[in-house]
């Protein structure tokens, strides 16, 4: 019985640790803050020692990457990547991928400018609109970190809801340019 309880609590501390993150989605302005801080509060919240984002080589996504590659911390830790490489790895597309064995095709993956020494890794998808556009990725040394077989319930969670995020900052950022547009035509 004191191993349920020890799981169950566990198991709460950590679905806690998620809510904190989600909760400080609404916050963030623009798509760099927002990486930003995603990527080190989940790096403090679950002692990860790597994560990163990649994302899908696509003309309209250009905009978004310039603005992460421009940030400091993010510059080293965004990796492009073509569709086919990405949507080989992440086949559903929607929902986490696990992995601790034969991570060699997840390595399309990793930041060009970091090396990473990974035991097992995390792939949880990232949309803009409802379309999938990257993922954020989270390694760890240990290949007992990420098991396939583990729920994968709150990251999808989490990721589903940085992505609700994001798509409204684009279309706020849009919405900004629009008017910007409108009201520098009546000069």
């Amino acid at each position: 019985m004191k191993d349920v309880n020890d799981i169950k609590k566990k198991n709460e501390e950590i679905a806690r640790k998620f809510m904190k993150i989600e909760t400080a989605l609404p916050s963030f302005s623009d798509v760099t803050e927002l990486f930003e801080t995603i990527l080190i509060k989940i790096e403090e919240e679950f002692d990860i020692p790597f994560v990163w984002i990649s994302m899908i080589n696509r003309p309209y996504l250009t905009g978004v990457i310039q603005a992460l590659t421009r940030s400091k911390l993010l510059k080293d830790r965004i990796n492009i990547v073509d569709e086919t490489s990405f949507f080989s790895l992440v086949a559903d597309g929607t929902k986490p991928v696990l992995a601790n064995e034969d991570l060699k095709p997840f390595f399309k993956l990793l930041p060009r400018k970091k090396k990473f020494f990974i035991g097992s890794l995390a792939v949880a998808p990232i949309a803009l609109h409802q379309e999938i556009i990257g993922s954020l990725n989270h390694g760890d040394f240990s290949s007992l970190r990420y098991q396939p077989d583990m729920d994968t319930t709150l990251l999808h969670r989490l990721a589903s809801n940085i992505s609700i995020r994001l798509s409204e900052i684009i279309a706020c950022e849009k919405m900004a340019d629009k008017a910007i547009d409108e009201t520098g035509k009546g000069d």
